[in-house]
């Protein structure tokens, strides 16, 4: 699985990372930035967010529609994301499209019309869009746990920010965002699939032309902290639990990231995976529940997460968190690490044909460890770790961390308290 990576650093700030795949048909090709809603200050939570769904509403030289219809007639698909870490636009087209993909990503960038009438427009959708996770448990339990847990920095606001901040957002701080992308963040343009580096390079000079610089990134501040918060909710009829810890990345090399993947795959990642067959296979007591980890550049959260009857949760906390101490004192079980390791290489392997996987990897890589590391490499660590590394790695881990839990219930007379003993 040997990559043919290239990297050209533009003196603007615009990096260039081509993976080239010389079966492929098509490629898959974006521009991420470094700011996301962790980087938002009181009074702009949701900007991100909001800049994500404006710059399709028309730029300079396209209108909404030409926007959409400059890929789709292609038979291309154009998408776009924020997280907290980054906003990402990206594009899968064939390979004769590319520069016509890198045209509209960088017009939608560098020459955003942002009209007042548009912004106004787009922020009854994104009310709606926030009206529509907050009828969804499962996403609402994540948001309260980041909440709790991050308290003090900015992982703990939500992505799209609540109905009163959006609707507070103001067009001049949508014109600054702008600017701000502009002069000051890097932007990395990351291509997979049957692409020219060369040619890309030369593209992005002329496409990214107005950008001057681009070296400023937002700071990241991490916090945690230890806290239950129990919210009820009317018209659910499950209850929703997420618990979990987070820790400073610092203290993870990228062997210990590989690790950390092994045990949150054996946990939660699967049908297969200790979590599920204990909660659900076992015990019958959810129907949805998972394990997950999340890494930010300067830090990384694991938790648990699953819906069960009101009755039955205390119950299924107190299961998920056994079956984690079990494997932190008694490590895996007879050819767990092997299976565990064939489903994280096999997936892999799997995503290796899929051009658009492979960039958004890249860019990831980048924004959330600082470098960027080939599947062969880390398919190697993967290989190389033994039980001992993981079970070291998690123990250590767990035995510094904070803990947190967030559940969301039916409403009812009477809260659930949460007195579990976590680690």
């Amino acid at each position: 699985m040997k990559q043919i990576i290239k990297e050209t650093k533009l003196s603007n700030g615009v990096v260039v990372m081509t993976d080239y795949m010389p079966h492929a048909y098509s490629v898959t090709v974006g521009a991420w930035f470094p700011r996301g809603s962790r980087h938002e200050a009181k009074g702009e939570f949701g900007l991100s967010h909001f800049y994500e769904h404006l710059v399709f509403k028309g730029t300079e030289n396209r209108t909404a529609l030409e926007i959409a219809r400059a890929i789709e007639d292609r038979g291309g698909n154009l998408e776009a994301y924020t997280t907290r870490q980054e906003t990402g636009f990206y594009a899968n087209v064939e390979s004769g499209d590319l520069a016509l993909a890198i045209d509209v990503i960088a017009d939608m960038l560098m020459n955003p019309r942002f009209e007042k009438k548009e912004m106004e427009k787009e922020r009854k959708v994104i009310i709606e869009e926030v009206h529509s996770y907050d009828d969804i448990p499962e996403e609402l339990v994540g948001d309260v746990f980041n909440a709790i847990h991050f308290k003090g920095c900015g992982i703990a606001h939500s992505i799209t920010g609540t109905v009163k901040e959006v609707k507070e957002l103001t067009h001049k701080q949508m014109l600054a965002y702008r600017d701000q992308v502009i002069n000051e963040l890097p932007i990395y343009v990351c291509a997979a699939g049957k692409v020219n580096h060369d040619a890309l390079v030369e593209l992005c000079l002329q496409k990214f032309a107005r950008k001057k610089s681009g070296g400023i990134a937002p700071a990241n501040i991490y916090k945690s902290n230890q806290s239950v918060k129990v919210v009820q909710k009317q018209d659910i009829t499950q209850s929703n639990l997420f618990w979990g810890m987070s820790f400073d990345k610092s203290r993870m090399d990228e062997k210990g990231r590989c690790a950390l993947s092994i045990f949150n795959v054996a946990m939660g990642a699967g049908m297969a995976s200790r979590l599920f067959q204990k909660i659900r296979e076992d015990k019958g007591l959810a129907y949805s529940v998972y394990s997950t980890a999340d890494i930010y550049r300067d830090c990384v959260d694991w938790g648990v997460a699953l819906a069960t009857e009101p009755k039955q949760l205390k119950l299924a906390l107190e299961l998920s968190v056994k079956e984690t101490k079990k494997f932190l004192k008694q490590g895996f079980m007879k050819d767990e690490l092997e299976r565990t390791k064939a489903n994280i290489l096999g997936g892999m392997h799997l995503g290796a044909d899929n051009p658009e996987k492979r960039a958004i990897r890249m860019a990831e890589q980048i924004l959330h460890l600082g470098e960027f590391h080939t599947m062969e490499h880390s398919e190697k660590i993967v290989r190389d770790l033994t039980a001992e590394d993981v079970t070291g790695l998690t123990n250590d881990l767990f035995a510094n961390a904070k803990y947190s839990a967030a559940v969301v219930e039916p409403k009812s007379k009477k809260k659930t308290e949460i007195t579990t003993d976590f680690f």
